[in-house]
């Protein structure tokens, strides 16, 4: 747990912005890039749409085979090391992509992109977490998130532009030279190497189930509800364009509807880090996946473009207001000695939801109706606030 009892917001949010802001912005822009390029490329080469979806899926792969390695190493190797590997394997897949000639090797390339924005996520949070106060965590974590959505909004739209002007093979150089970036900022700006205390170094199948048997409560309780956030933010993201598609709206409309409720999402992290260490991180999570909740199952009930930005909107409210709330639990129950682990263990519940979340959905829409799916997902957020009102603990350790 850190120690900084003195340090004011302001101060730390300054000996933040170099080596955990800036950084953390320039990494959002390369994987909100990798999101939108990596199906049209695929598409581009002369893929169908289901090969296209299967190798932006193979991303997300990528991020849940990463995240215990990633944790084991962050431990072993130290903060700064890990966050530099992960950039270095960001880096060298986007040159790889750059010269990808069939679906099978731009596969390839996003498996890797997985990989190297898991490792670069999980060392990042290790490091705030020790870098931040307790007490003002909350703010730290939420500014950060707030400042990564800045950027993956800005991505998607400076490689479109790029991509139309350049093609697709010079966006996948841009993203290395913006990783490049980020990398000279970590380089510069973190002075040191924090790696976990041992006694003995175990080897990552060994430490595995000792730290799933000791920390298995926080799994099951606090765990479960994180799962159950990343199920709901991943249906607000698949469901809302398709139910817009299913009232005949164009897409200028659709975006229109996506780009407010992100908007709206994206303004609201500093209240949600001042929710985070003044009244709670219970409050706060329960607020998100409340307002969440209630603003995806009041999509089915739209008929039109302004009641469908208002539900929309409901939900991005409900979202912003947990703005790093998923980082900061974990970074909250993280045992100082075995915190890469664990936050390793902790993403990889959250990578799960978003893994197996569009699934889900997928199969009930097909199934019953695109209705029931906004039902079956938003009682997910029901049970994750139940959850959390019931089983899990306040966090929050305020200044004395």
């Amino acid at each position: 747990m850190t120690d900084l009892p003195d340090m004011t917001t302001w101060a730390m949010h300054r000996s933040l912005l170099f080596s955990v802001y800036l950084p953390a912005f320039l990494m959002s822009v390369c994987q909100g890039s990798v999101l939108l390029i990596i199906p049209l490329y695929a598409l581009d080469m002369g893929a169908s749409a289901g090969v296209a979806a299967l190798v932006f899926s193979i991303r997300g792969l990528g991020n849940m085979t990463a995240d215990i390695p990633a944790g084991y190493a962050t431990s072993r190797l130290g903060d700064k090391h890990t966050m530099l590997m992960g950039i270095s394997i960001m880096i060298v897949s986007g040159l790889f992509a750059s010269q990808a000639e069939t679906s099978f090797d731009l596969a390839i390339a996003a498996f890797c992109f997985g990989v190297a924005v898991a490792t670069w996520l999980l060392s990042r949070l290790t490091h705030i977490s020790d870098a931040a106060p307790v007490h003002l965590r909350g703010q730290a974590v939420s500014t950060m998130a707030g400042i990564q959505r800045f950027g993956s909004l800005l991505g998607p739209v400076a490689s479109g532009l790029a991509a139309d002007q350049f093609g697709f093979n010079w966006v996948f150089v841009g993203i290395s030279g913006v990783a490049c970036l980020a990398f000279g900022f970590i380089v510069i700006s973190v002075k040191t190497n924090k790696a976990g205390h041992h006694a003995e170094s175990p080897s990552m199948i060994k430490i595995l189930p000792h730290i799933i048997s000791v920390h298995q409560r926080i799994f099951l309780t606090a765990g479960s509800a994180v799962l159950c956030l990343t199920v709901l933010r991943a249906g607000r993201s698949l469901l809302i364009p398709l139910w817009g598609e299913s009232l005949g709206l164009n897409i200028t409309e659709i975006g229109l509807i996506v780009g407010a409720a992100a908007a709206i999402d994206m303004i609201l992290f500093p209240f949600a880090g001042y929710m985070m260490d003044n009244w709670g991180r219970k409050y706060a999570a329960v607020s998100c996946l409340g307002l969440l909740s209630f603003g995806l199952f009041s999509v089915p009930f739209s008929t039109n473009l302004w009641t469908l930005l208002i539900a929309a909107m409901v939900a991005g409210v409900g979202n912003g207001l947990g703005s790093g709330i998923n980082m900061t639990l974990g970074a909250d129950f993280a045992p100082p000695s075995e915190r890469g682990e664990f936050l390793g263990v902790w993403r990889l519940m959250s990578d799960i939801g978003s893994f197996a979340g569009p699934l889900f959905m997928g199969y009930t829409a097909s199934s019953l109706a695109l209705a029931s799916a906004f039902t079956a997902t938003a009682s997910m957020g029901v049970v994750g606030v139940l959850i959390l009102v019931f089983t899990v603990r306040e966090t929050l350790v305020k200044k004395s």
